[in-house]
């Protein structure tokens, strides 16, 4: 006898599919309608994705995040004070280096803020930061804070689901 292959598309991803679909697309336009950024919100649910979507790593995608965005003007005002006398590139690697240092020395004892999350944001943000119009970090940060949040806890809702919805028929079989 043959074995019954597996589906293509188990039910469960279907259910995923469709309701993260429909989760980025009402995003996409309440932030389009209202002008704003949408990378500072969907780089927190990307990396949700990016750690499992472990919801124990929630908090610090969040916070990692916030302040990755938040050393962008920390940044600049560094670069502003130091270039006079140094240049402006070697201010910029000088923060740099003094940032990922501190996430490699702090990440054991202050992980919700020093980690690879916060470098990501400050990398995004300070190319964002290039691309016109002008650069608006203490908004890109309210937007990563209230939409990032939105997002990856609407993913969060959505494993929820497709799980009850999953051990309910898996039960029922």
């Amino acid at each position: 006898m043959e074995q019954q292959k597996p589906p293509l598309f188990s039910k469960g991803k279907i259910i995923f599919c469709t309701l993260l679909v429909a989760l980025v697309l009402i995003a996409e336009t309440v932030l389009h309608l209202n002008h704003l950024a949408t990378w500072p919100a969907f780089a927190c649910m990307i990396l949700y994705f990016l750690a499992h979507m472990d919801h124990k790593q929630i908090p610090h995608i969040l916070i990692g995040a916030f302040f990755g965005i938040l050393n962008y003007p920390l940044l600049v005002m560094f670069v502003k004070v130091l270039a006079p006398v140094i240049g402006s590139f070697p201010a910029q690697l000088i923060y740099i280096g003094l940032f990922v240092g501190a996430i490699v020395l702090l990440k054991d004892h202050l992980p919700l803020v020093f980690n690879t999350n916060a470098f990501m944001l400050l990398v995004i943000t300070a190319v964002a930061a290039k691309v016109p119009p002008a650069p608006e970090p203490y908004l890109w940060i309210a937007i990563q804070l209230v939409g990032g949040t939105a997002l990856v806890m609407g993913v969060y809702g959505i494993q929820k689901i497709v799980a009850s919805i999953m051990g309910t028929q898996q039960s029922a079989h």
